[in-house]
C-alpha cells in the first residue's frame, strides 16, 4: 500500500471498516509490524463521513498513553479508500477472555484500573482548540479492550470519540456504540462527557463478575427498554461470594442519574484501590491467566523457564515447562565435616562466620585494658614524684631516749636505697642518751632516684611512703 505497508492478512472487520496485519517497508531492510484499518468502499467516497473520520483520526492522533492504542498514520490506499495506521497489540481482546470462564476477583480490579487510567487521560487531556478539553471514547465494550500477551491492557477504536468542549455542539443526534454498553444520556442522544464512558466500564465489570450481560436484549428496542426500566441489582446479591467493598464500586458506576454517579475515571480508580482483593502483581496474574486460557496461542516470558528452546530463543510455548524446575546442589570441600542441609530449595549454605563485631568487642577490650594499666602506673609514678625534699630545712635536736636517722644526699645522682638498722634482743642503756649514726650501705645500681629527708621519731606521720625506724 503505497509503496510504504506491505498488507499481510486481514484480522477482522466491522460495519464501516476492516482491519489487516501489514508491516512497514523501510531502508535497509528496517520493518515493524502494524495494524492498518480500513474503511470500508462507499463510506470514503461520502464527504460528510470523510470530513467526521479525517478530524477525528487527527484527534485521537494526540493520545500517548500507556494504555490506548496509539494511531501512528493516517493515509489513503491506491484506491482512495481512507486508512488509519495504528500500533499493533499482539493478544486477545477482553470478549474473548470473558467467554473463557470466569475470571479471579484481583483480575477483574486490575483489568478496570487499567482502563480507567487509559479514560482518565482521555478525559483530561488539553486539546488547545478553542478551549476544548478532553475526549469522550463513546464506545467502551469488550471488543474495544485488548490485551497484549505480555500483560499490557490498551483501549482501542476511538473512531466514533467526540471532543468534549462546554457547549452542545458535542451533542450528537446519531445514537453511537452498542447498545448493551452505552449509558442512558447517550442513548437519549443527550451532550456526553467521560462520566458516559464510566458507565460502560461499570456494564463491564458487572458482566465479569456475574457471568451474564447485565441489559443486552434479544432485539435493540428490548436492550433500550432495559436500560431505561429495568432495576440493577449489585454485583455480591447475584453472587454472595463477590466482596461487597467491590460490590459497592460497581454500583456507583452503575447510576442512571448522571450526577450522582462516580464523578471522574480517578474518582473510580481510587475506590478499586481500598478494595481488599486489589492485586499486588496484577500484569503477572494477567499473564499467566492468558497463557493458561490460551494455551499454545499466548508465549511465556524466557525468564519464566529454567532452558530456553532451541528453536525460539525468546519466547517458548507452555508446553515445554518442565513439572518442577531441576534443584541444583552446592557439595562442601571435602574436609569439611559434613552436616544435615538446613537450606531450603536444594543449596548448601556455607559454613558460619564469626561476626565482626565479636572482633571489634575483643579489640576494644585490649585497648581499654593498655590505657588502664598506663594511667594506673602514671597515678603511682606522680605520688611518689610529689614527695617534697626537706634536706634544706634545719636538723631538729633529738630527744633523750630516742633515736634518728641521719641521712645525707649523696654526690652522685642515684641515691642510695633507705639504711636498715639490725638489733639485738637486748637494749644497750648506752646508746639510749645518745643518737647513733648509721652509715648507709654500699650503692647499688637499681637505686631510686630520689632521697628522702631526715625525719624525726615524734615527726607527724607523712604519707609519702617513708618508713620510720624505732631503735
Amino acid at each position: 500500500m503505497n509503496s510504504k505497508y506491505l498488507i499481510e492478512r486481514r484480522l477482522g472487520g466491522g460495519g464501516m471498516a476492516e482491519v489487516f496485519l501489514a508491516r512497514t517497508l523501510g531502508v535497509e531492510g528496517f520493518s515493524r509490524h502494524v495494524a492498518i484499518k480500513r474503511v470500508i468502499a462507499g463510506f470514503s467516497e461520502n464527504p460528510q463521513f470523510s470530513q467526521m473520520f479525517i478530524s477525528e483520526a487527527q484527534l485521537t492522533s494526540q493520545l500517548r498513553h500507556a494504555n490506548i492504542v496509539s494511531v501512528l498514520d493516517f493515509d489513503r490506499d491506491d484506491e482512495g479508500r481512507l486508512c488509519l495506521v495504528m500500533e499493533l497489540v499482539d493478544g486477545t481482546d477482553l470478549d474473548g477472555l470473558v467467554t473463557t470462564g470466569p475470571l479471579p476477583v484481583s483480575l477483574v480490579i486490575f483489568l478496570a484500573v487499567e482502563i480507567l487510567r487509559g479514560l482518565d487521560y482521555a478525559h483530561e487531556l488539553p486539546l488547545c482548540t478553542g478551549g476544548v478539553r478532553g475526549i469522550v471514547h463513546r464506545d467502551i465494550s469488550p471488543q474495544n479492550v485488548l490485551l497484549a500477551w505480555d500483560g499490557t491492557v490498551k483501549i482501542s477504536d476511538f473512531g466514533i470519540a467526540k471532543a468534549r468542549a462546554a457547549t452542545d455542539a458535542t451533542a450528537s443526534q446519531i445514537i453511537k456504540g452498542k447498545p448493551s454498553y452505552m449509558s442512558p444520556e447517550q442513548a437519549r442522544g443527550e451532550p456526553l462527557d467521560g462520566r458516559s464512558d464510566l458507565f460502560s466500564v461499570g456494564v463491564m465489570l458487572f458482566e465479569m463478575l456475574c457471568l451474564r450481560p447485565l441489559f443486552a436484549g434479544g432485539t435493540m428496542e428490548e436492550t433500550i427498554s432495559r436500560l431505561f426500566f429495568e432495576p440493577i441489582p449489585a454485583p455480591h446479591e447475584l453472587r454472595p461470594e463477590i466482596p461487597q467493598d467491590l460490590s459497592r464500586a460497581v454500583a456507583s458506576l452503575l447510576v442512571r442519574e448522571r450526577d450522582l454517579r462516580t464523578p471522574s475515571a480517578s474518582a473510580a480508580i481510587a475506590s478499586l484501590a481500598v478494595c481488599a482483593d486489589y492485586p499486588r502483581d496484577g500484569r503477572d496474574l494477567l499473564i499467566t491467566t492468558l497463557a493458561q486460557r490460551f494455551v499454545g496461542s499466548a508465549p511465556v516470558r524466557a525468564r519464566e523457564i529454567p532452558q530456553l528452546s532451541p528453536v525460539d530463543r525468546t519466547l517458548v510455548a507452555r508446553s515445554v515447562l518442565p513439572a518442577q524446575p531441576p534443584q541444583r546442589t552446592v557439595t562442601a570441600p571435602s574436609d569439611l565435616p559434613s552436616a544435615p542441609n538446613p537450606a531450603p530449595f536444594g543449596f548448601q549454605l556455607a559454613p558460619k562466620r564469626k561476626p565482626r563485631w565479636l572482633w571489634a568487642s575483643l579489640a576494644s577490650l585490649l585497648v581499654a585494658g593498655a590505657i588502664g594499666v598506663v594511667v594506673a602506673s602514671a597515678r603511682s609514678s606522680k605520688a611518689i614524684s610529689t614527695v617534697a625534699p626537706l634536706a634544706d630545712k634545719a636538723t631538729p635536736t633529738a630527744l633523750p631516749g630516742s633515736a634518728a636517722l641521719d641521712v645525707t644526699p649523696p654526690s652522685s645522682p642515684i641515691a642510695p636505697p633507705e639504711p636498715t638498722v639490725a638489733t639485738s634482743g637486748r637494749a644497750d642503756p648506752a646508746a639510749s642518751s645518745a643518737p647513733k649514726v648509721l652509715s648507709p650501705p654500699p650503692q647499688r645500681d637499681h637505686a631510686p632516684s630520689y632521697v628522702p629527708a631526715r625525719r624525726t621519731q615524734h615527726a607527724p606521720p607523712r604519707a609519702e611512703g617513708i618508713r620510720e625506724i624505732h631503735l
